[in-house]
């Protein structure tokens, strides 16, 4: 494959799954890490991607730093959640999808589902499954968090309260038998609040190492979630406490090649 090939197809692939490890790049197109690095280098300087420690982002991802470290912090955890949350998503489901990088990673799993119904303040989620042909997608409406491209306020919470779902889709920032569901932005909560209200079940994609976390500000209790989706790190203590709210844990396995890592 010429180099010029290699370089279109990976920004076709980062820009359908918005992020990428280079690793995984080179183990693909069977080259070198450095000539991966060479052609991330170059990618940049055309605006098409944008290169993170480990790899590589969508260029319409946020811009800051600390967003684009989340994006490949623990990918492999959040792409299995994604991947096992998807199997509760049926054709014809009407679902709110919150904003994160694991629900972000979560939508691409849903490009295989037909006639959905999706309501989300995710600018790149929207975007994502509007291009997939997946069905309707409507935004919230609010207003824009650039960061991270998502929109919140008052028009946001008004809009997501027309509405009542099959599922919603939440992100949390940490989740502690004493506290419940927290979060560090305040922004984001009081909007969670509202989709949790609005749909039929709630399901919360959350990796092990939001697990005892207690963040700034409470979301809700751990009750107010029917399913949490997490990675197999997560304690027997821990398990032990969040299903005794009446919490169904569905554990996402990574592969035996994402363990070896």
């Amino acid at each position: 494959m010429l180099a010029i090939d290699r370089m279109r197809a990976i920004a076709e692939i980062v820009r359908v799954k918005s992020s990428v490890r280079a690793v995984e790049l080179a183990r693909q197109f069977q080259v070198s890490g450095e000539t991966i690095r060479r052609d991330l280098e170059l990618l940049e300087r055309e605006g098409l991607v944008r290169r993170v420690y480990g790899g590589a982002v969508d260029v319409h991802q946020a811009s800051v730093s600390h967003y684009r470290e989340r994006v490949v912090h623990r990918i492999d955890e959040k792409e299995a959640i994604g991947r096992l949350a998807s199997t509760f998503v049926e054709d014809g489901d009407t679902l709110l999808l919150d904003v994160g990088t694991t629900i972000n990673l979560f939508s691409q799993f849903l490009l295989e589902k037909r006639n959905l119904t999706v309501i989300t303040p995710s600018l790149q989620v929207a975007t994502k499954l509007r291009a997939g042909n997946v069905g309707r997608v409507l935004v919230t409406g609010g207003e824009l968090q650039a960061d991270e491209a998502y929109l919140t306020g008052m028009l946001a919470e008004s809009a997501v309260q027309k509405y009542y779902v099959d599922r919603a889709f939440i992100s949390v920032g940490g989740i502690s038998p004493e506290v419940g569901l927290t979060d560090f932005d305040e922004h984001e909560v009081r909007l969670r609040q509202v989709m949790m209200q609005r749909a039929k079940q709630v399901i919360v994609l959350a990796d092990s190492s939001k697990l005892g976390v207690r963040a700034f500000t409470v979301i809700g209790m751990l009750d107010e979630m029917d399913i949490l989706v997490t990675d197999d790190e997560i304690t027997p203590e821990m398990r032990r406490h969040i299903e005794e709210q009446g919490v169904e844990i569905r554990i996402a396995e990574r592969s035996s090649r994402d363990r070896m890592r």
